[in-house]
């Protein structure tokens, strides 16, 4: 079964969490740990590719490079952030296409102008939803494999509101797309209206677990129990990474010695078993 078709496998099951992995070790830990899927954050590889904040920053190639270092990582399904589709209806054709021969199983495409913004910060702007809906058109009439999950997102609340934002994924479900997801919702009533009009239209509903203070903390549960059939964790591995190695280095330039910061390590062995130095030697030495 292909990852994709195992990516629609999974809401046979729900709730699932897609979980952010923002380079191929991260990848490989979300694999090893059990997580069903991977998400690629748009706002995690502005961070780690270019050392920036989420600003559309990243060409559409730099991006297909990223989730394609990411995929050859892992076996499982990829949900990889596709912004505003860099462009117009021909460019999201190419978005689509890129992604699928970078290994990714689903993406979303949002309805922002560019420049585009992460989610969560303000000052973001919308082009009219007659337009989006031509964006989708045009990426499911390019899409390859029928199993590649194409997901509507909106970012109308903190623009227009939330009756905009469920009416433009009203419109987007009449495209024939596969999933729908309202960005940022402030509110539990925000998440139960949204469930309450978009769950007739059959299509699983995504919610964002991302810790950035717009919407509430739920678990996967609670988000389920909303309506909810699956949740991102998008960006919390990369901010644990920032943390830690941070903390580390600090410790580090204080005491200048690896003694003072031999317990926040992994050992050698242990990371060159997590990358497979074993099954590398085995295989280099089959052909020695």
């Amino acid at each position: 079964m292909s990852r994709s078709a195992r990516f629609r496998e999974l809401f046979k099951t729900p709730p699932f969490v897609c979980m952010g992995a923002h380079d191929a070790v991260t990848a490989r830990l979300a694999e090893q740990t059990g997580a069903p899927a991977i998400y690629v954050s748009g706002f995690a590889a502005c961070a780690i590719v270019a050392g920036q904040p989420d600003f559309g920053v990243l060409t559409q190639t730099e991006m297909f490079e990223h989730i394609r270092r990411i995929c050859r990582a892992t076996t499982l399904p990829v949900f990889a952030d596709a912004d505003t589709g860099y462009g117009g209806v021909l460019d999201c054709q190419r978005t689509i296409q890129l992604w699928e021969e970078a290994g990714a199983s689903v993406l979303h495409l949002e309805d922002q102008a560019m420049p585009k913004k992460c989610g969560h910060f303000a000052g973001k702007e919308l082009i009219p939803a007659a337009e989006m809906q031509q964006k989708l058109r045009a990426m499911l009439d390019a899409r390859r494999d029928p199993n590649f999950f194409i997901v509507a997102r909106t970012d109308a609340i903190a623009v227009t509101g939330i009756k905009d934002a469920i009416d433009r994924l009203e419109a987007y479900a009449k495209t024939g797309v596969d999933g729908l997801y309202a960005d940022a919702p402030e509110s539990i009533e925000h998440l139960k209206e949204i469930s309450r009009r978009l769950k007739p239209y059959g299509k699983p509903l995504l919610f964002n677990m991302a810790r950035s203070g717009k919407s509430p903390y739920l678990s996967l549960k609670e988000a389920h129990a909303l309506g909810f059939a699956y949740s991102l964790l998008p960006i919390e591995p990369m901010f644990a990474m920032h943390k830690a190695v941070k903390e580390m280095m600090e410790i580090f330039m204080r005491e200048g010695s690896t003694n003072a910061i031999a317990d926040r390590l992994t050992s050698f062995a242990d990371f060159n078993d997590f990358v497979g130095l074993s099954d590398v030697v085995a295989r280099s030495e089959k052909y020695a």
